[in-house]
């Protein structure tokens, strides 16, 4: 008996059998394995027999015709036989390789081995391979599609290995349960629901699968692996031979893949015993797949819940902004109006006086002309009457027409101001005349608190703007410092300067008083809607914030605060030359 390796390592055995001719041709013995493979050697003495002879008996046997022709054919012109040839099937699955050896006296021994363990054991390997390819190309595997996943690896197993039966157990959180996720039958080509087992009835079967080690079991009477566990459910012919390959997730077995045998018992290869660990393999693969596939679809949930949170809070935030654009608007509306109506108290008083000193010498005129028709009529005029009426005349029609243009000239500033601040007319300002008309209109309001305001440019400067915006922004800069920089006890002159300079891309607007200041603490707080240090006065805190927001949002400018030199607050706003 010899022995040879096979792809795994594993050495198998090789059974030897020989025929010995002599140098006359004719048989003269054989060794006990003959009559093994051609039972007729058994039933016959076959001594004495030529080698075509032996043949011919050979060839009466069915089982055996077709190959006795092949090797006749090959050997013709006493071509001695060789295993170059490759191998000869005699009986059912044997294979067997053939060599006439020539002996020193003529004579040949011919020497006939069994290859079919051999020849079992490539056939299982190349039919490995190609499960692997088969599986490599099996999208549920890779994308966690689990039923599928477990069909087609207990089938391929099967079909690899030539099992009867192939099933896949996993463990429940805490490890002492088994639930069979899929068992597959080869005799009826059918998938099977086994339920599960549970470690206090298969101590010894689970201790087995926490080792994380295959687990071979040739003969599964009496193996102490399988007690309390049924093995059979039912199966005839019943199982003979068991493999137990863990599968596990690091150091961890969270299951295991069960191969059966019903037809004898089996001897599991190490080729064997690796492909079947490659398959838990495959499977950890796939269940990492399908808990990934999970948590995504899981995150896509949420993603779409949050989108369609996101949407609904942003179409509530959509109508709160355009409500508070609207009340906003509103407000600025209203400011501005209550600017309007501050100015317009303040220039009806301020028109009062040059209109009561117009009255007053048009009245005295009037007069003047009653006493001198009086003395025309009666005949009694003198030249002094005359020279005296014409001097009353000139100095009234003076005096009227002195007042009477400083009205005209307070309502043309009020006038424009007014309009500007209710229009969004885009236009060109000369800054120097627009500021001026701006300071002009407020000046009667200003003179009843006892503050002074004054308007300069520095050269010929033009802005194409929106020009209430630039009267509103002064008007509330000029009015805020009025109402906060001089509180009562203030001692001394209240002035407030209004400045406009160019800038290398743009212009500065400047707002300046010699009051008390604004504090530290308080300073980064001013432009915030509803702040206010004079709540009691009236406040309302929104005069600064609308101006905050006029220059960034409308003016697409800046504005800062800081100390004046010598006291008091400087507004600085820098702004484009052009609207945008």
């Amino acid at each position: 008996m010899l022995s040879g390796e096979v792809g795994d390592g594993q050495l198998i055995a090789v059974k030897v059998a020989y025929i010995v001719y002599g140098a006359d041709g004719r048989l003269l013995s054989y060794n006990e394995r003959v009559p093994e493979i051609f039972p007729i050697f058994g039933k016959q003495d076959m001594t004495g027999l030529t080698r075509d002879e032996v043949r011919d008996v050979l060839r009466r046997e069915d089982a055996f015709r077709t190959t006795i022709d092949d090797l006749t054919e090959r050997t013709e012109g006493n071509k001695p036989l060789s295993s170059d040839m490759g191998g000869f099937r005699f009986g059912e699955d044997g294979v067997f390789a053939i060599d006439d050896l020539p002996l020193p006296d003529g004579g040949v021994v011919t020497l006939i081995r069994d290859l079919s363990a051999k020849k079992r054991t490539m056939d299982a390997v190349v039919r490995m391979d190609a499960a692997l390819t088969k599986l490599a190309a099996e999208e549920a595997i890779y994308n966690g599609t689990k039923a599928r996943a477990y069909e087609i690896i207990t089938e391929v197993a099967c079909e690899a290995l030539g099992a009867s039966r192939t099933d896949i157990w996993l463990l429940n959180v805490d490890s002492t349960a088994l639930y069979a996720q899929e068992s597959y039958w080869e005799a009826d080509k059918g998938h099977r629901d086994l339920g599960r087992v549970d470690e206090e009835n298969c101590a010894a079967l689970f201790r087995a699968v926490k080792t994380a080690r295959p687990t071979s079991i040739t003969c599964v009477d009496g193996a102490d692996e399988l007690e309390g566990f049924d093995v059979q459910f039912g199966a005839e012919p019943p199982f003979q031979s068991l493999l137990l390959v863990p599968i596990c997730r690091g150091p961890r077995a969270v299951g295991v893949v069960l191969v059966a045998e019903a037809g004898h018992e089996r001897v599991w290869t190490t080729s064997e015993i690796s492909f079947v660990s490659y398959l838990s393999g495959l499977i950890i693969r796939m269940l990492e797949a399908h808990d990934r596939q999970v948590a995504e679809e899981g995150l896509r949930g949420f993603n779409e819940m949050l989108e369609a949170r996101v949407k609904s809070r942003t179409k509530e935030l959509e109508g709160a902004m355009e409500t508070l654009k609207l009340a906003q608007d509103e407000l600025i509306r209203s400011e501005k109006m209550a600017s309007l109506g501050g100015l317009v108290a303040g220039v009806a008083h301020e028109i009062n006086t040059p209109l009561g000193v117009a009255l007053t010498s048009i009245t005295h005129m009037a007069e003047e002309l009653s006493g001198f028709e009086r003395a025309v009529k009666t005949g009694s005029i003198k030249r002094s009457d005359l020279s005296g009426f014409m001097e009353a005349v000139s100095e009234g029609t003076t005096v009227a027409e002195r007042n009477l243009e400083r009205a005209a000239h307070l309502i043309r500033s009020f006038k424009m101001v007014a309009v500007d601040q209710t229009a969004d007319d885009v236009r060109e300002l000369d800054v120097g005349a627009y500021i001026g008309e701006v300071v002009d209109s407020l000046k009667p309001t200003l003179r009843k608190k006892g503050v002074s305001v004054t308007a300069e440019a520095q050269g010929d400067l033009h802005l194409k703007t929106v020009a209430g915006d630039i009267s509103h922004v002064l008007t509330n800069l000029i009015m805020n410092a009025a109402l906060h920089a001089f509180p009562d006890e203030w001692e001394g002159c209240k002035e407030v300067r209004v400045c406009a300079r160019r800038t290398t891309d743009g212009m500065f607007l400047e707002v300046i008083d010699n009051g008390a200041g604004i504090p530290e603490d308080i300073r980064d707080k001013i432009f915030e809607p509803f702040f206010t240090t004079a709540r009691n006065k009236g406040g309302s805190g929104l005069g600064l914030n609308i101006v905050f927001n006029t220059v960034y949002q409308k003016l697409k400018g800046s504005i800062v605060i800081a100390d004046a030199k010598g006291g008091g607050s400087h507004f600085t706003i820098q702004l484009p030359l052009a609207a945008e």
